[in-house]
């Protein structure tokens, strides 16, 4: 169980918070307003938030859903598979890193421009063209420290802090607002639509496909989804405002950015495009306007807006970066030391202080970076939200899923694509950097297919393919880029010749990390298919042995049963048949625990299928309710069986499955459930063709360590001393498996004295009422065999049945054990009828020919017998010449139990089939089926 300590205002906060940093007070000015002015940037900011508020919908969808650590990794991971979660995880840690030391950076930058040149001391030193100030970068290392630190060591006060910055950044942001409404001029508002001489509709389109930069980290909150301490209904109004809010800001901070425009400049055209040689306020709009109107005091409002931008991004940031790192440790793709939030702090924070050593100009080459680890991210949460839609019928995120797989593709294509859009997506620098990290993803990635099975992999895998595809494309284009940029010969030959072996040897470097990965893929691959024929050998023994034991054991028990059903009824004696009937009571124990091994057997060998139909679930529920009532009744238990939330009743399911995982979890909450408690079972349509199946007990619950593997084969968190239940721990087990047979989810929620709620979640198609009707009509119309043992008959057509005078008919009883032959013999000479017995399939197709038409009405037939089974004396019956002697009625009478025995008795020719230990009323019910037909 998981420790839920975040409010709705502080997922609010770390959604908005994230999103917001140090870009969006400079963007207005430097990137924005240049291509399309400040009308077209509120029109593509406008069009921005709704497209992601489109992918918002998608995570809210899926953070319903699925409600674990890891976000869009283990999204990704239950649609795709390890291989795509893996992509998304490692290229959403490299976005998640880059704003991590982008907003520590971005400190310093928030210095220069309050206090211009004071940290910029002597010791200074150039990187890339770049003068990087000692001073300034200490600035950055304690903003770096102290939320690391806190992190590790005051988490709780950090969320706090974290909630207070981001209350304090939409303030800001709306005084600063509030105040420069009044001065804003609607001409400079809408002139000129950019100052780039481009076509409006261009530039909006242009700064739209910088939305997944704009708005990365709203997405954090689907991280810390276990830790909400609310009701997961409430993530679409807090992502849908954290969204709507940030939007909000990026409009509002560009109508600040034109608002004012200092003296010497004849429009706020002519002032953004001389920033780079101005200093101090002046160089970024939304300080200088916030300054021109209130002085210092204005100067001030907006610098702790700015602080509390940064500051919020930073750590939003590092949990998120955390969280990655954590979830791809869980997942064996990263040491085991990374889920120790210690331990991946210092990771965060080291590697943040070195790389803001190299200066903020030389790490703006990540913020491209920034915006393709979000798309990712993007993409894979809305391709995952559609795909479950799908299977869901669920057409509102099946449109939201579409629309965000289309656009998310759009935001890679742009990226990746080069001179597509007014404002360019990446740099050589970028690529160069985008090389690297897929070098590095393919290091990891060889540590992964190393320490995990290949079941996890096929081949080389999508995720193979991947880097090394985006290894290969982005270090040419590297190479590409920075051949255009060179004009003279001589530069340019010097040039191929560094950087062409630098291409050289990355791409060397991953083409033999492809070809060792495909040598132990192939080697794993051997190796797997020959324990994979090993385990099919011993499952199929298994399985034989297991068929075989259960004939073997259920023919004895079988005798038994019979003797001490028929010493019941002939005893007198009080005492006696208290003994007997816990004799009786034990012996379907030992049946039941026999049924549980077997189906766990024929589970785990795949021998157990689906069988869809047309089913009533209000028939469904009736029939669940009856079948428990008395038994309830009896323990003093109030049973409740709700169906008023299902508004589509007729559905098409594989009831036999659905009945044993119902079944199954109600048997158990019976015996965990004191006297005088309380079992509800409630079935739900929360979303068309989704059903949810709740049941709910009141009894002694389960521990935190018991629920981790409570599914596992042969688990029990009470030994039977201990509790006084017996049970062979199984029957979760078959739970689990049947429901994802059936394409199923199942969530627990316990806790030891507090009772448990077992939660199943199925996608049903629908059906129609005709389809169930027919299927009534057709079931009331044959012989109405008993279904104890899930046998049919037919024939009998729908004429009342007359009661049968047993007096008048003569069966045959065929078996090899002599008990078995007497016990079935007693029971069915005091119900009146004549007997005869064989004992194998050939003595009886004698006996039947010899006997001649009309002697015998009916044979009881065992299956596995000496000499000819029951399957081959069918046969031969059904191949008689007489007609009347080849239509004897056939009944199967067997210890082969399972539903494929059944099958294979109807294909033999046997009208009904009938299992042991033998259910008396069963057998007689279906005598009186078969005779009277």
């Amino acid at each position: 169980m998981y420790d839920r300590y975040y409010s709705s205002i502080d997922i609010w906060a770390i959604s908005f918070g994230c999103m917001i940093g140090w870009g969006a007070f400079v963007m207005p000015g430097t990137t924005f307003l240049p291509a399309a002015g400040p009308i077209g940037t509120i029109i593509a900011l406008a069009i921005s938030t709704a497209v992601i508020l489109i992918i918002g919908a998608n995570y809210t969808y899926l953070m319903r859903k699925r409600p674990h650590t890891g976000g869009v990794y283990s999204y990704a991971r239950e649609a795709f598979g390890r291989d795509h979660a893996f992509i998304c995880s490692w290229f959403l840690s490299l976005s998640y890193l880059s704003i991590v030391f982008l907003n520590g950076t971005a400190t310093f930058i928030v210095v220069r421009t309050l206090f211009d040149d004071t940290f910029q001391g002597a010791l200074h030193y150039e990187i890339a063209g770049n003068h990087v100030y000692f001073g300034e970068v200490m600035v950055s290392v304690l903003a770096l420290v102290v939320v690391g630190v806190m992190f590790i060591f005051a988490k709780p006060v950090l969320q706090r802090v974290h909630t207070v910055l981001s209350i304090v950044l939409l303030a800001g942001v709306v005084i600063v607002t509030i105040i420069c409404l009044p001065h804003v001029s609607l001409h400079d508002i809408a002139n000129p639509f950019g100052i780039n001489g481009l076509s409006p509709s261009y530039t909006i389109f242009s700064i739209v496909l910088m939305a997944p930069w704009a708005f990365v980290g709203f997405d954090v909150i689907s991280l810390e989804t276990v830790h909400f301490k609310f009701s997961m209904n409430r993530t679409r109004w807090i992502m849908v405002s954290s969204i709507i809010l940030a939007g909000f800001v990026y409009i509002a901070l560009t109508v600040v950015s034109v608002t004012v425009v200092p003296d010497g400049y004849g429009s706020w055209a002519e002032y953004v495009t001389n920033l780079d040689g101005l200093r101090g306020a002046l160089s970024v709009p939304t300080f200088y306007t916030a300054e021109a109107l209130l002085g210092k005091a204005g100067l001030v409002i907006i610098s702790i807006t700015a602080l509390a931008a940064i500051l919020t991004g930073l750590i939003g940031a590092y949990r998120a970066t955390l969280r990655m790192l954590s979830t791809m440790a869980e997942d064996k793709i990263l040491s085991e030391k990374f889920g120790s939030t210690s331990y991946g702090i210092l990771f965060i924070m080291l590697i943040s202080i070195f790389l803001a050593f190299l200066g903020r100009n030389t790490l703006t080459w990540f913020v491209e970076l920034t915006s393709l680890g979000a798309v990712i991210g993007f993409g894979y949460t809305s391709a995952t939200a559609l795909k479950m839609a799908r299977a869901e019928h669920n057409s509102r995120i099946l449109l939201t899923g579409i629309v965000g797989t289309v656009i998310t593709i759009a935001f890679a294509s742009v990226q990746l694509l080069p001179h597509i859009t007014a404002l360019e997506a990446m740099g050589p620098q970028a690529f160069l950097l985008l090389s690297l990290w897929c070098l590095l993803g393919f290091v990891f990635y060889w540590r992964t297919v190393k320490n995990s099975p290949l079941s996890e992999h096929n081949g080389i895998s999508i995720s193979g393919v991947i880097l090394f595809v985006l290894l290969i494309y982005s270090v040419f284009m590297w190479f590409a880029e920075r051949m255009m940029l060179m004009s003279d010969s001589r530069e340019l030959d010097a040039f191929i010749l560094r950087s062409g072996i630098i291409l050289m040897l990355i791409v060397f470097a991953g083409l033999a990390i492809m070809l060792y990965i495909q040598n132990l893929m192939r080697r794993k691959h051997n190796e797997f298919e020959r324990e994979r024929i090993q385990i099919y050998e011993r499952n199929m023994a298994k399985s034989q042995f297991l068929f075989n034991m259960s004939h073997d054991i259920r023919t004895p028990m079988n005798a038994i049963i019979g003797y001490t059903n028929m010493a019941i009824q002939e005893n007198d004696s009080p005492k006696m048949a208290e003994y007997l009937s816990k004799i009786d009571r034990s012996n379907q124990q030992m049946i039941a625990m026999i049924d549980d091994i077997l189906e766990m057997s024929r589970i785990e060998s795949g021998m157990v299928e689906r069988h869809m139909g047309a089913e009533d679930l209000y028939a469904i529920a009736e029939d669940i309710e009856d079948l428990f009532a008395e038994q309830m009744e009896k323990k003093h238990i109030d049973f409740t069986v709700d169906v008023s939330q299902i508004r589509n009743r007729y559905i098409q399911c594989d009831k036999r499955n659905l009945n044993r995982v119902l079944m199954n979890i109600i048997s158990n909450s019976f015996k965990f459930t004191p006297e005088g408690g309380s079992i509800s079972v409630a079935i739900q349509e929360t979303d068309p063709h989704a059903y949810e199946f709740r049941i709910k007990d009141s009894g002694v619950g389960m521990s935190e360590q018991f629920v981790e593997k409570m599914f596992t084969a042969f688990e029990r968190e009470r030994t039977s001393t201990d509790s006084g239940i017996q049970g062979t721990g199984l029957g979760l087990a078959i739970v689990k498996n049947l429901t994802e047979l059936m394409d199923g989810a199942i969530d627990v929620d316990t806790a030891p004295g507090k009772g448990t709620e077992f939660i199943l979640r199925f996608a049903f198609e629908a059906a129609d009422e005709s389809e169930i009707m027919q299927k009534a009509q057709s079931g009331s119309a044959g012989a109405g065999a008993a279904d104890g043992s899930g046998g049919g008959v037919s024939g009998a057509g729908e004429k009342e049945k007359e009661k049968v005078d047993f007096s008048q008919k003569r069966l045959l009883v065929v078996e090899d054990n002599e008990i078995n032959r007497e016990i079935v013999t007693m029971i069915l000479t005091q119900a009146g009828f004549q007997m005869e017995t064989a004992e194998n399939g050939k003595v009886a197709v004698e006996k039947l020919v010899a006997a001649g038409p009309g002697h015998f009405d009916a044979i009881l037939m065992d299956i596995q017998m000496p000499v000819m089974d029951g399957y081959a004396a069918t046969k031969a019956i059904r191949a008689l010449k007489d007609p009347e002697l080849a239509s004897v009625p056939v009944i199967a009478l067997t210890a082969n139990a399972f539903a494929e025995d059944e099958q294979a008795a109807q294909k033999a020719g046997m009208q009904a089939h009938i299992s042991k230990p033998i259910d008396i009323h069963v057998m007689m019910k279906t005598l009186e089926d078969i005779l009277s037909s």
